[in-house]
This record gives structure tokens, sequence and C-alpha cells, in this order.
């Protein structure tokens, strides 16, 4: 048996066709390592837009641990305004990372079903993966910056909570 998810997605491969009787484990190859598709690929052949989205997801994520950072020396302090001020930059970030992963996804699947309907015949799916994980990748940065902002903002108020106390 082959290890890791490549080995599990080839047995599953094999499994299920071979339950069809059409074809067996062996008639599936790995990719070769220069051709496989990485995150980084996924991002580089995304169009100016979608890189532009998951820049600001990524950038959303950065953020705020940055403003987490800067307002965890101000808890102590009587400074309510200021924390005030990054618990609302936090509250953004988590409120729009999601709406902004699931809309670029959005945009990339309409762009990609929009070009499978004017081509003929059907692409295979090893053409399509790739917008697949394109729009896997833009949901995940999103969700990513909308944890952070979570984590960040829930400490920070119960760290507020406990200086009031």
């Amino acid at each position: 048996m082959k290890g890791g998810i490549l080995g599990v997605a080839a047995v599953a491969l094999s499994t299920a066709a071979g339950a069809a009787g059409a074809q067996t484990e062996a008639d599936y190859t790995v990719v070769p390592v220069a051709e496989r598709l990485t995150f980084g690929g996924v991002f580089a052949d995304a169009s100016l837009e979608v890189q532009i989205a998951m820049a600001l997801m990524i950038a959303g994520a950065i953020a705020s641990l940055v403003i987490w950072a800067m307002n965890l020396s101000k808890v102590g302090r009587a400074d309510t305004r200021a924390l005030a001020g990054g618990l609302g930059w936090l509250k953004i970030i988590r409120s729009a990372g999601v709406l902004l992963g699931v809309l670029t996804a959005s945009f990339i699947l309409l762009a990609g079903f929009i070009g499978v309907a004017n081509v003929r015949p059907t692409p295979s799916l090893t053409v399509l993966a790739p917008g697949f994980a394109e729009a896997s990748l833009a949901v995940m940065l999103g969700l990513l910056a909308s944890t952070v902002a979570v984590i960040c903002e829930r400490h920070l108020e119960a760290r507020i909570r406990r200086a009031a106390a």
C-alpha cells in the first residue's frame, strides 16, 4: 500500500474502479514532482483579481495578529478608546474574511463553469482540478483570516474583562 494522501487517493480510485470493473490501481500514476500542483502554483496561476483578494485575506490574518499584539500592552491601562478601535478592526476582519473568501471562490467557479460551457468536448477532471483548487484556496484563506481574527478578538476581550474586574 502506498503512503500519504496520494496513496489513499489511489487506493480509493482503484476500489471504486474495481467495483465497476473498469480499471485497476496500476492504471493511475502519480504526477512527477516538477509538474505537481502546489499552493504557490495555485496562487501564481490565479488571475490578478483573485491574487489581490487572496493577498487581502493573508494580510487580514497578519493584521489580526499585529492588532492583537499591539493591544496586549494596552489592556492594563485606562486607554479604552484605543482598545475599542483595535477590537473594531478585528471584528471587521472577522466578518469580512469568510465573505471575501466565498465571493472569490464564487467568482473562480463562475468563470470556470462559463469556460467549460464554451468548450467541446467537455474537459477532463485533470483540466478542471486547478480551478477547483484555486476556489478551495480562496475559501481556506478567508476562513484563516476570520479564524485568526476571532481568536485574537476573544483573547483581547477576555483580558479586558479580567483587567476591569
